[in-house]
């Protein structure tokens, strides 16, 4: 699934630092909007960090990860929310080694398509919740422990179409959820009333990037937890 051969890992962090380490990777573009989870795993991997900011979608930039591709070697795309990001663009115009987060995604059309390495948290509140535990999906046999992946199809299939009824629920409702094509981990949508925010961007941990977008809708997206 997703690749020829799937890796089980303590966490979804590791899967990413393992990815990393597999590529050879030395400076990696991320997006500001995602969990600093993503942030750790790059510094763990002992990898330089370029942060980039995220459009109206909540998703990464693929316009400004084209732009600053000669300033790296590798970009991890999470699709935040479940929300699908746009990675077929940077396949097709950069030389980038693209490592896929689907933590928070799966059952959507060419997730792990354009990908080198993919990964995936199965932990509690992610697309696929065990509670724990990551998994790492590479086309190469190398030498770590090997997850049974046999039953996600099934699962995913299942837990999708759920969440698709449940945000059709919430639609009806009169939100408009962010997102043309998502697999609904949460139920994004803009307001002017949010008191909450799910993460913090990194840009604004690391101040030396600047990302205007989601500076400009901070403080104005809330959600619904969309739970199967």
């Amino acid at each position: 699934m997703y690749k020829k051969f799937s890796y089980q890992l303590k966490s979804g962090t590791q899967a990413l630092v393992q990815a990393l380490k597999y590529l050879n990777s030395k400076k990696v573009i991320i997006p500001t909007y995602t969990c600093t989870d993503i942030l750790t795993a790059v510094y763990q991997a002992g990898c330089e960090v370029v942060i980039v900011d995220c459009n109206l979608d909540l998703q990464i930039s693929s316009e400004e990860v084209i732009a600053k591709a000669e300033q790296a070697d590798t970009v991890i795309v999470p699709h935040m929310f479940g929300i699908k990001a746009d990675i077929e663009s940077i396949y097709n115009k950069t030389s980038l080694k693209i490592i896929e987060d689907l933590s928070q995604c799966h059952g959507l059309p060419e997730l792990g398509v354009f990908a080198d390495a993919v990964v995936s948290s199965t932990n509690k509140s992610k697309w696929i919740d065990f509670k724990k535990g990551g998994i790492l999906f590479l086309n190469e046999n190398i030498n770590l422990p090997k997850a049974d992946v046999s039953l996600w199809p099934s699962l995913i299939l299942k837990n999708l179409q759920r969440r698709n009824e449940l945000a059709e629920e919430i639609k009806n409702a009169g939100i408009s959820l962010i997102g043309k094509e998502s697999s609904y981990l949460r139920g994004m949508y803009f307001t002017e009333h949010s008191n909450r925010e799910p993460y913090i961007p990194l840009h604004k941990i690391k101040k030396e990037f600047a990302c205007p977008i989601v500076d400009s809708y901070i403080g104005k997206i809330d959600w619904i937890s969309i739970i199967v």
